[in-house]
């Protein structure tokens, strides 16, 4: 093989590489992980809602879900967002936990714990 081909073949292959992560929803940090949660809930989409929480919360809401007589998909996309994003500071990470202070109302912030779960950050407890 002559040198372009092999910085083209290279440069696929690190394409593949990158694309291959962001297609399996990797979030690289809790903050990446809130957003996903609202763009996922915003859009109803409970799949994409369950790919952002830890298995402790998910186990904890299907019992709720069950508890409200209501399939559990339905459960997870009847809530009340707020039009836009929420702000965000003061993610704080040690080890495989960490928080995220989440805005809830004009001056009112809410401590968020995030636990990483096969290497991706899940909102656990809010």
């Amino acid at each position: 093989m002559k040198i372009r081909e092999h910085v083209a073949l290279a440069t696929i292959i690190l394409l593949v590489i990158a694309l291959s992560g962001a297609a399996c929803g990797k979030k690289s940090t809790p903050t990446e992980t809130f957003k996903a949660f609202y763009d996922a809930a915003k859009k109803k989409d409970a799949a994409g809602i369950k790919k952002t929480l830890s298995k402790g919360l998910l186990s904890k809401l299907e019992d709720d879900a069950k508890r409200s007589n209501k399939p559990f998909d339905e459960y997870l996309v009847n809530v009340t967002l707020p039009d836009t994003m929420p702000e965000t500071r003061n993610e704080k990470i040690d080890g495989d936990k960490a928080t995220l202070e989440i805005k809830v109302r004009t001056d009112t912030w809410r401590p968020t714990s995030f636990v990483k779960e096969d290497g991706e950050w899940k909102l656990d407890y809010v």
